[in-house]
């Protein structure tokens, strides 16, 4: 049997090996009594010290006490008078220059292009009647501006922290009317979608800062975690959304954290909006050149200013369109920026599904009208698809009736953005009601971006699977129903409602939007759906926000800390051959703290907050949230020639050792031409065999890169691939297929335990809409598919905590007292007798040593299929993934 156990050599050990001299005779025999003393007094922990470190940070950060507070701080009331008194001035008549600039100068207008932005509408709904007039850049500005401040230093970790405080608490939410202010004439949309908006990200600014700030606080205290700054002295482009301005703050915000410096090219609407935020960022401390932002976003700027903006940074941070993001992606290898990082909260379609329950129910008309026409029907979460049941008796023209009758009676729309009652601010352009289709339209379903749906019934033409889905709601005869069918989907947030039988009843409602923040989280599906892309792991989950955090190296401290001591599953113990014997011992420690940083982010039922309005009754719905931790899907790549590379087995080991129901990985062998009846040899083909048999890994074999691509354009899932040596190696047509399907390359496995936590696993939304009566029942339903869906059928075993002996006595006490360099005995007279300082016997300590050292030596594998190569393994393990 083999243990895990998260800890390094004995200081015992470590001093033996460097030669300094040993305790022996009286003296040792003084330190052995003074340990036992110590041990006879000192509880036996129950927690590793990672696993409790772990437990607060997560806590810290997303534990009731602290989404409480930010609560608090997010959606503290806005001074609706103050917000309309920002909104007059900034509709009012008048044309005006706005300067742009760029590192700390102002860009001629004589020499650019200039560009005139008008407010969307004008004031009480009537023409829009400012204009600001702005020059653009040139290719020549981008590229002056990325040469120039290349050897800028971002403010140390300490010093950020200290300038993003100041301006969250003073300029963001010590302004909070006129950002909703500004969100409301820019936008435009209605003061409370604005103030909804404003919420949200006040809400992820504070939750991205509290995680910076307790690695800080944890590399002070409890030295587990510490800060992880990989964007130190590069370069991010931040984009918004068209629709959702205040996210490419939120983007900004979190790359500054990481160390980069941010490019923020707008819209040339929102520029006013972010010119404002990047001066008093200025004024809080940020030094100039850090952030620069300038107006581009537009069909009048140049193409080539984005395109050397693609061609020079190393970081692309997007919100918008699917399209555009794959486009931009894919324009940046065609400019050989092969190694740029990308990710993008994008798009998706999404479904209300009745299952059981009919379309003339109140609650499932008036939630499903607004899962379409929620500000305009533009969000990347709005409704495009309700799936009705023909077997309540429902039809499309049904649907059609029931849902547009709701839509007139429960919402109401205009053009006035002063009108604080307004559900959807109208404006031109858009359809001034809500439009719902009975067939496809010969154009064919997509996503409307406007507000519009179409029905369709279940098992129809019309099939739209939640693997292309932000957003997902289900209305069922019950909260259990709607749960158990709800978890089984791929959408990044699921929305569950059970109706009670009696639709004169109080019903809660709900649609495929409405996840609030910090209660809930966003997008974070990667792998799941091509509603996200690149590396992007959602909005306030656990994989983005603690992305900034590691934890520490091994130093000393491991040899006084309580670790954890897993004992690993049979076919652990079989993959752990394929590691070379030195790699075996540290991958084993590495797992134990893995598995610890598991138990500390394991997910909590949220208490329940405020959703959408109740049917039937006043007052609001109540939303119940649980954020499961879902396996991430894994692609692995093993190029011609590579042999086995050790990360993809720790890989193997990382999931087999897993507590989630993890996902068979795909292994893609690429050049893998049969050669006469053997594709592969050993170690490999026995690895193969192990994990195919094992756990179900499923393996892909391509003879090039060519037919790679083909097979990577149709898959199910996103490729998703980690531990690529080299992402600028892997040949181009592989390259442009993930970049098309909206997948990633991932170079290398991390090296702490909070990283491949983070990459092993993504952040799924469970959220049962219900009425107060009904929040004990959504409680249980939740943990029971947390239980039943989430965690593995198996459990790993609960560890042995092991709290290493006590060694302040094993060379030297304190430096005054007995014991002590400078005390009395038996260390006060230095006598010289140096050679009684034996090295002869051996200790209790060093036999004990010696046996823990016998236990972890590596095991003979536990089936003969599973033995490696021979000498070819040690070869292997030498050898890292490359590309060919």
């Amino acid at each position: 049997m083999r243990l895990l156990r998260a800890s390094a050599p004995s200081a015992r050990m470590l001093a033996r090996r460097a030669g300094l001299p040993r305790l022996s005779g009286g003296l040792q025999l003084f330190a052995s009594r003074s340990r036992a003393a110590a041990a006879a007094i000192t509880p036996k922990p129950t927690v590793s010290a990672l696993g409790a470190a772990s437990k607060r940070l997560r806590d810290a950060v997303k534990g009731k006490e602290a989404t409480a507070g930010i609560v608090a701080e997010a959606d503290a009331p806005v001074d609706r008078a103050k917000v309309l008194d920002r909104l007059s001035r900034e509709l009012r008549e008048s044309e005006e220059e706005m300067e742009v600039m760029l590192l700390n100068s102002a860009l001629p207008s004589a020499e650019r292009k200039v560009v005139a932005a008008k407010t969307p509408t004008g004031p009480g709904g009537g023409p829009a009647c400012r204009t600001v007039r702005m020059p653009l850049p040139t290719p020549d500005d981008i590229s002056r501006l990325i040469t120039t401040r290349k050897g800028q230093a971002v403010p140390k970790p300490e010093d950020m922290s200290q300038i993003l405080e100041k301006y969250l608490t003073e300029k963001l939410v010590g302004k909070a009317s006129d950002h909703v202010a500004l969100l409301t004439a820019w936008g435009p949309k209605a003061i409370a979608d604005s103030e909804g908006e404003f919420a949200e990200v006040a809400a992820l600014l504070r939750l991205s800062l509290k995680a910076y700030q307790e690695a800080l606080q944890s590399s002070k205290q409890d030295f587990q975690f510490e800060v992880n700054r990989t964007g130190e002295g590069r370069e991010c482009l931040v984009m918004p959304p068209s629709n959702f301005a205040l996210l490419g703050l939120k983007d900004a915000f979190h790359m500054l954290l990481k160390g980069f410096r941010i490019l923020l090219i707008v819209q040339p609407r929102f520029f006013p909006h972010f010119r404002e935020v990047q001066l008093d960022l200025a004024e809080c401390g940020l030094p100039e050149g850090v952030l620069e932002v300038l107006p581009g976003i537009t069909p009048e700027a140049d193409p080539a200013v984005l395109h050397e903006a693609l061609r020079l940074v190393d970081r692309l941070q997007f919100t918008g369109s699917s399209a555009m993001f794959k486009g931009l992606v894919l324009k940046a290898l065609e400019l050989g920026n092969l190694r740029m990082e990308h990710a993008g909260e994008v798009s998706g379609l999404n479904k209300v599904l009745l299952d059981g329950v009919s379309i003339s129910h109140p609650a499932v008309a008036r939630g499903t009208a607004w899962a379409a026409m929620a500000n305009n029907g533009e969000l990347c979460t709005s409704a495009s698809l309700v799936e009705f049941d023909p077997a309540t008796g429902d039809t499309a023209d049904l649907v059609k009736s029931s849902v547009l009758e709701q839509a007139q009676s429960s919402f109401r729309l205009g053009r006035d953005p002063a009108d604080v009652e307004l559900n959807v601010l109208l404006r031109d352009g858009k359809s001034e009601a809500l439009e719902v289709l009975t067939e496809e339209p010969a154009s064919g379903f997509r996503e409307w971006w406007e507000k519009t749906i179409l029905a369709v019934p279940r098992d129809g033409s019309v099939q739209l699977r939640t693997n292309q889905s932000l957003g997902h709601c289900i209305y069922a005869p019950s909260i259990e129903k709607a749960v158990a069918a709800g978890v089984k989907q791929d959408a990044s947030n699921i929305y569950c409602v059970g109706l009670p039988e009696d639709p004169s009843m109080p019903s809660a409602r709900a649609g495929t939007t409405g996840a609030k923040l910090p209660e809930s989280v966003f997008g974070g599906m990667k792998t799941y759906t091509y509603a996200v892309a690149g590396d992007h792991d959602g909005v306030g989950s656990v994989q983005t926000l603690f992305d900034n955090v590691k934890r520490r190296g091994a130093n000393w401290r491991d040899q006084e800390e309580a670790y954890a001591e897993y004992e690993l599953t049979e076919v652990a113990e079989m993959l752990l051959e394929f590691l070379s014997p030195r790699e075996q011992q540290a991958f084993s420690r590495q797992i134990a703290n893995v598995l610890e940083v598991y138990s500390g982010f394991m997910p909590e039922v949220v208490e329940p907050y405020g959703g959408q309005g109740l049917v039937g009754s006043d007052g609001q719905s109540q939303l119940v949230t649980l954020q499961a931790l879902r396996p991430s899907r894994k692609s692995l790549l093993i190029p011609r020639g590579v042999g086995l590379p050790e990360d993809i087995v720790r890989i193997a080991l990382l999931c087999e050792m897993s507590p989630l129901q993890e996902l068979p990985v795909d292994l893609h062998l690429l050049g893998a031409s049969q050669v006469g009846n053997l594709r592969v040899t050993d170690p490999l083909k026995s690895f193969l065999r192990v994990v195919e048999k094992n756990l179900k890994w499923r393996i892909h074999y391509h003879d090039n890169a060519e037919a790679m691509a083909a097979a990577l354009r149709v898959a199910e899932y996103p490729p998703y691939f980690l531990c690529i040596k080299d992402r600028h190696l892997v040949p181009m047509e592989v390259l442009k297929a993930v970049a098309e399907q909206g997948g990633y390359f991932y170079e290398g496995l991390p090296s702490d335990a909070l990283s491949i936590f983070r990459c092993m696993t993504a952040s799924q939304a469970w959220t049962v809409a219900c009425t107060e009566e009904q929040v004990p029942q959504a409680k249980a339903e939740l943990e029971k598919a947390w239980q039943s869906v989430g965690l593995r059928k198996e459990p790993i075993a609960s560890p042995e905590i092991i709290q290493p002996k006590p060694r302040d006595m094993d060379i030297g006490g304190g430096f005054g007292g007995a014991g002590g360099f400078g005390g009395g005995a038996p260390f006060g007279d230095d006598d010289g007798k140096w050679d009684e300082l034996s090295d002869d016997d051996d200790s209790d300590d060093d036999a004990s040593t010696a046996a823990s050292e016998t236990k972890a030596a590596p095991a003979t594998p536990a089936k003969d299929d599973a033995k490696p190569g021979g000498d070819a393994n040690k070869d292997a393990s030498q050898q890292s993934t490359t590309n060919a």
